[in-house]
Parts: structure tokens; sequence; C-alpha cells
């Protein structure tokens, strides 16, 4: 079975990739390999730290609560991944508990179409406010404690493949960066076609498309069942990115977070997305940026409301000599 997305001429204009790591959309993905029978390598450090923490009893009452909305097989409701810039997770924690109720209620009622819904689902569609502050509670509690500890290492592997769909954006535009997109996907203008659930067309009618590399997403991309929402495809990253080796010369001379970040900025990154990489406040990361481009190894420039930094010749120069 297969998912059919078609493009016009406007919706390749409009087609974009997130900014980092949607946070959401992480969330619910990792509670899918969370349940998986058996998952990739490249989750075990995750797992074993995932399967520690369900021993805490608040963590394992979140999970138990989530997953009766997220199954190891099947649908859930759309309301539970917004679309938020920038992907935080803070505000789409707010547009999660400020879903309408009968946006809500209509989601419910099509993902347990086919499976029993609970007492509390029932509960959770009818508008229970207590039942909306529960599930505020369990995606904060699982969050905190299951999901961030790890959001610098998927982050950066997330980071490093939006990098690489912009050099392939750059070399050879949209045509190739749908071509080269993932292993389960393929592209034959005016339609990019992927492994599914269940056979579906999806028209984008000039809206575009906003392509999300995840890392916890695995095997084939996802996408929301509603067609009216703003169109979204979650895609696999297959190769995630290896640990920054930091050269002992290098980290001697500027220090081992400076020589990580002129490492991080051989490719465009804001001020934010440093911070990721380096697992540190956007407020150090700013420091350490300046520090750089004081020293004429990092130049910067504002986006709008972003700062963009990235290693001049110089940096690069010394960044790769070692």
């Amino acid at each position: 079975m297969t998912l059919r997305i078609h493009f016009t001429a406007d919706d390749l204009a409009r087609t974009t990739v997130a900014a980092g790591p949607d946070m959401m959309w992480e969330l619910v993905s990792s509670l899918h390999r969370l349940q998986a029978p058996r998952a990739a390598a490249r989750y075990g450090p995750w797992l074993r730290h995932a399967r520690a923490r369900l021993g805490a009893r608040n963590v394992n009452a979140a999970v138990r609560l989530l997953t009766v909305l997220v199954p190891r097989r099947g649908s859930f409701p759309d309301f539970l991944t917004p679309s938020c810039p920038g992907g935080d997770f803070g505000e789409s924690l707010e547009l999660v508990h400020a879903t309408p109720a009968g946006r809500l209620r209509r989601e419910l009622a099509g993902v347990f179409r086919r499976r029993k819904a609970s007492h509390w689902v029932r509960r959770l569609a009818g508008g229970d406010r207590s039942c909306r502050q529960e599930l505020q509670s369990a995606l904060t509690v699982y969050y905190r404690e299951v999901v961030r500890p790890y959001r610098s290492q998927f982050g950066g592997t997330v980071l490093t493949e939006r990098a690489l769909c912009g050099r392939r954006l750059v070399d050879g535009g949209v045509d190739r960066l749908l071509r080269t997109l993932s292993p389960s996907v393929s592209w034959t203008a005016p339609v990019l076609s992927t492994g599914y659930p269940s056979d579906r067309d999806l028209h984008l009618r000039g809206r575009g498309l906003t392509l999300i590399p995840s890392f916890f997403c695995s095997d084939t991309p996802v996408s929301l069942i509603d067609p009216e929402l703003p169109p979204v495809l979650l895609y696999p990253v297959t190769d995630p990115a290896q640990p920054v080796v930091v050269p002992d010369a290098l980290a001697a001379l500027l220090g081992h977070t400076r020589a990580l970040a002129i490492r991080a900025l051989l490719h465009p990154r804001s001020t934010s997305e440093l911070a990721l990489d380096l697992g540190v406040s956007a407020g150090t990361a700013s420091r350490h940026a300046t520090a750089l481009r004081d020293a004429g190894l990092v130049t910067s420039a504002r986006h709008g409301s972003t700062m963009l930094h990235v290693a001049t010749e110089l940096g690069r120069a010394l960044a790769r000599s070692h």
C-alpha cells in the first residue's frame, strides 16, 4: 500500500525542511519504538535508558496513559502533533492542551473506530477537563524523563540531515532534494510516493509540504490523517550522525566546547541549533559564537529573528588542519 503526495508547481516552490527536531513528533515516534518487539541497534542506548526510567511510578503511569492514544500499531490522533514552527516542546504542549473540543472529539472517534475506546478516552472525547490535564501531565513527564535526556544526541542527527537537505537543494533544486530524501521514498514528478499502512492520495493544492527529518521515525514516513491540516511528511533519518570527535590539539588551542563549536559551524547553524549541538543553553552558545567571531573564526548574520553562524575560511582551515 502506498501514500502518493501530489505536487503542483506552487507546491514545489513552497516545500520546506523543518528547522530542527520537532519534539512532539519525536515524542510520539519514540512511543512506537518503546513498544516495538525489536528495534534497530541505534535505538539501543535510548531504550535502555527509557526502560530504566519505567521503574519510576510517575513515568510508568505516563507511558501507560500515552500508549492508549499511541498504540504499537494503528493511528494516533493528529492533535498530538500540532503544527509548531521550531518544534519546541513547550509551545507544542500548549497547542495540544488548547485543541478545540470538536476537533478532539472528531479525531478520537476516527482513530478508535476500529478499536475499543477506554473509559478515559471517552471522557477525554467528551471534554472532561481533568482528562486534558492528565494528558498534559503525562506528556510533560514522559518528555522530561525519557525524551529530553537524549535531545542533544538525536537533535544533532536531525540537524545534520537538515544541512544535507540544504546542500542537495543548492546543488540540484527541489527535484534532487525529493529524489534523495530517503530510501523509502520515490519521486517521479509530480508525485512523491512511499509505503504506507493504507492506499492514500494527498493533494497539496498549492499549500506546499513541510519535510520533517526524524530520529525516532523508523522504516516508513508518516503524515497527518486529516488532509485539510497543513501537509507534513515525517521521514526517518537513515544515517545517524556520528558524535563529533574533537582532536586534542584543537581542544588544547580553543577549549573543548569551542573546538566542538567550530566543527559544528562548518555548516550554518542558528544559535539554538548550536546550543543543541553543544548541549548548552542558547545564551552559552551565543557567548561561544561571539568569542569565535571576535577571533575571526566565525561570521554571523541575522536572518529575520534568527542569528545564523558559520565558520569563516580561517575557521574552516583551522578546524580541518587539526
